[in-house]
């Protein structure tokens, strides 16, 4: 659903001459583009975010959404030599309700994006950086919402992280899923109704969830029953009703009971 870009008269001048951020008021959320550092310095990656403050009780949705929902979309006007990359997600939460599950953030989201800036890149003036950004918002009921966010940046030899928003950021890589550790192996099993996760740590997991990358592969709802073995776990994962041919590979986090989350990658097997 797209609706019209409405009229938000605030617009907030940050306290640096370098930098010119618009802070927007939308339904239930303030929304705001900002920088990791002071100024865009060619030749260096840029470190851009798109930063939701929501109202207590509402929530976004992770690339996943899971049953319901719709993730936050990023459309970037960027000048020419900038080219933007994939967004980093942050860990979600997992958010059930009688037979169905979404992944969701709560309270504060940071997305990330890094920009690539070319080295021959130059400019006397401030750098505009926008984003058209779509995404729902959800507490009860759902509703659709965009923004136009701007940034100005100078550019400059030797920029330097901004202290205002290092906090912000070095909060955000903590959330981020951790590559798959070394030594670790995950493997599935495809039988009529569940796929069977093994995961061979070296030592027993007693807890552990899994969240799927892809839409409609695994029953978001349902239990995940864990078996702990002396090398890792077997976890059973329903299918989900919407699966319609054989997956390949189980793809997405692998949670754990502090919170930490690893990207897994698991090759499946037909029975």
């Amino acid at each position: 659903m797209r609706m019209h870009l409405p009229h938000y008269p605030y617009l907030f001048l940050l306290c640096c001459a370098s930098l010119f951020a618009q802070s927007v008021e939308a339904k239930h959320a303030r929304v705001e583009l900002i920088a990791e550092s002071t100024g865009v310095t060619p030749g260096h990656k840029l470190l851009l975010g798109a930063h939701f403050q929501l109202e207590k009780d509402w929530h976004l949705y992770w690339i996943n959404p899971g049953d319901s929902g719709q993730p936050p979309v990023i459309h970037w006007q960027l000048p020419s030599g900038f080219s933007a990359g994939e967004a980093q997600w942050p860990r979600p939460e997992k958010l059930k309700s009688s037979q169905s599950a979404d992944y969701v953030y709560k309270d504060d989201l940071l997305l990330m994006v890094p920009v690539e800036v070319l080295s021959s890149f130059n400019s006397k003036s401030p750098v505009d950086l926008d984003a058209d950004v779509n995404w729902l918002i959800c507490r009860e009921i759902c509703l659709a919402d965009r923004a136009r966010l701007h940034l100005a940046l100078l550019v400059s030899s030797n920029s330097s992280p901004d202290p205002r928003h290092a906090q912000l950021f070095n909060h955000a890589r903590q959330l981020l899923p951790r590559a798959w550790p070394t030594g670790w192996k995950a493997t599935a099993t495809s039988n009529k109704d569940a796929f069977i996760l093994s995961i061979k740590s070296g030592t027993p997991l007693r807890e552990a969830e899994f969240f799927p990358l892809e839409l409609s592969q695994v029953d978001n709802g349902a239990p995940q029953p864990l078996r702990a073995t002396a090398q890792g776990a077997k976890i059973t994962l329903k299918k989900s009703e919407q699966l319609v041919k054989p997956v390949s590979k189980l793809r997405g986090l692998l949670v754990m009971r502090d919170g930490h989350a690893y990207e897994i990658i698991a090759p499946v097997v037909q029975q």
